[in-house]
């Protein structure tokens, strides 16, 4: 009731009023205290604090002017060896190349579109002009097909950041249409001995680029989804899978700074083995020093940055993975190599050093003790009639997701040998010197190969090898 006097007011609403009223003065202190022991990076000998130097200025004149061109276009790109897809992305590669400037340069990228649909670029916390913003409507009329537009800002603040098309983003961004956009600090609070950025995604296989050009209906799976959300199949690191993706390369007693950004629309859980790390920088804003939270696992949301610090403590071969553990089972995984390691299990026996480190590709050349330098003949076999034994010249593996069933088979000489997918992720064949392989196999389909020749063959899944996945068949 307006005008009403505090005397009026009843004994219980008072108490009630007062005890909100301390509870924000204690809130307001308590913020109060954390902004200040934010703003603190150390205490000096007398144990005083001392506040963080402020921001340098920007040198006089006219800032450096850096140029880049950006051409959104469409291409085949492999997700990994036997995998390609149709994609949209930025000169030729997804992610798009890094933009890499100094905090204070004068940007300038002329978007060249390629596309049959318009498209712009956003500059993901970066502080530009509306008019550079990118957002299709709101900022800028969207850049038409075969049209260019220059998008000209200046690089601040410093941090991690990234770009993505803010035209139609729901299926552009999907399709490959982002990059890291790395703004480096004129006075920086950290160095490393190495820097890797790895950009976390999503890809759906009913998404194509027909789709999104609007000449071609959603797919069947995409199309139960609600509120147009669209179904992830599989799982990326800087725009591949499995063995394709580049593993973290460090020597013992190096600082490594990994940088994260989640251009997906899906949280991931980057969880790292043998080390723990500090999150030294959030959405590319830095950590004050001494107050780093130290973690081995963090949830990056869409759109998310963190940067990562850890030092080569613990020398040997890691996983560095999605916790989600489907999201690994389909592509989100790689490893922490130090120099000169190798596994201490037996994915030793494939492991490429030298190579990405991981069975992606080809297998390493040459054979291994017991295998017949006679390599097999991969046919197209019937149906065979028995399962994880030989029954006459036929025999059965399962692949269920992560292993094989049986995983050790001993046939005669002269025996088909059938793969079936059971599982419900893909899987693919390959042995460990070559001498067999096969193509990346979905639920239900099968790959054959007959043994003529007595030895031992060891064989993997190129996409879950380092998860276990191996088999052993003995042919006498």
């Amino acid at each position: 009731m307006t005008g009403r006097r505090a005397d009026r007011v009843p004994s219980t609403l008072r108490r009630a009023l007062s005890r909100r009223a301390a509870l924000r003065g204690a809130a307001g202190g308590l913020a109060t205290g954390l902004a200040t022991v934010a703003g603190l990076e150390r205490a000096d000998a007398g144990g005083q604090p001392v506040p963080p130097p402020a921001p340098l200025p920007l040198p006089p004149g006219d800032p450096p002017v850096r140029e880049f061109t950006l051409t959104a276009e469409e291409f085949g790109w492999d997700l990994m060896p036997g995998t390609t897809v149709r994609a949209w992305g930025y000169n030729g590669q997804v992610p798009g190349p890094e933009v890499r400037v100094r905090e204070g340069d004068r940007v300038r990228v002329t978007l060249r579109n390629r596309l049959p649909v318009p498209t712009t670029i956003h500059w993901h916390g970066v502080n530009v002009s509306p008019a550079m913003d990118g957002p299709a409507g709101l900022n800028q009329a969207a850049v038409e097909p075969g049209a260019n537009f220059v998008y000209d800002f200046v690089a601040t603040p410093a941090g991690t950041r990234w770009y993505h098309s803010h035209a139609d983003p729901a299926l552009q961004v999907p399709l490959g249409l982002y990059g890291p956009l790395i703004i480096e600090p004129r006075a920086p609070l950290r160095t490393f001995d190495r820097e890797y950025t790895y950009i976390l995604a999503e890809w759906d296989l009913e998404l194509s680029p027909a789709v999104a050009a609007g000449t071609a209906s959603r797919g069947p799976r995409d199309q139960l989804m609600r509120g147009g959300e669209l179904g992830a199949d599989l799982f990326l690191l800087n725009g591949r899978t499995h063995g394709a993706i580049s593993p973290v390369r460090l020597a013992a007693g190096e600082r490594v700074l990994i940088r994260m950004i989640n251009a997906g629309h899906l949280p991931h859980a980057v969880h790292l083995h043998g080390h723990s790390f500090k999150i030294v920088a959030t959405d590319g804003n830095p950590v004050p020093l001494g107050l780093e939270w130290v973690k081995d696992t963090v949830l990056v949301g869409p759109a998310e940055r963190y940067d990562l610090e850890f030092v080569g403590d613990n020398p040997g071969v890691w996983m560095f993975h999605c916790h989600m553990e489907h999201h690994m089972a389909n592509g989100m995984m790689t490893l922490v190599q130090y120099d000169g390691a190798v596994p201490t299990g037996p994915a030793a026996a494939f492991f490429d050093a030298e190579g990405t480190g991981t069975p992606g590709g080809a297998m390493p050349a040459g054979t291994h003790p017991g295998m017949d330098t006679a390599a097999p003949t991969p046919i197209a076999a019937p149906s065979p009639s028995a399962t994880g034994s030989a029954s006459g010249a036929v025999a059965e593996i399962a692949m269920v997701d992560d292993r094989f069933d049986p995983n050790n088979l001993t046939v005669p000489a002269g025996t088909t040998v059938t793969w079936v997918n059971r599982g419900a992720d893909w899987h693919s064949i390959a042995a460990y010197d070559g001498s067999f392989e096969s193509a990346k196999l979905a639920t239900g389909e099968t790959f054959s190969a007959r043994l003529d020749r007595p030895g031992l063959y060891k064989y993997i899944c190129k996409h879950h090898g380092l998860q276990g996945m191996m088999g052993r068949i003995t042919v006498t």
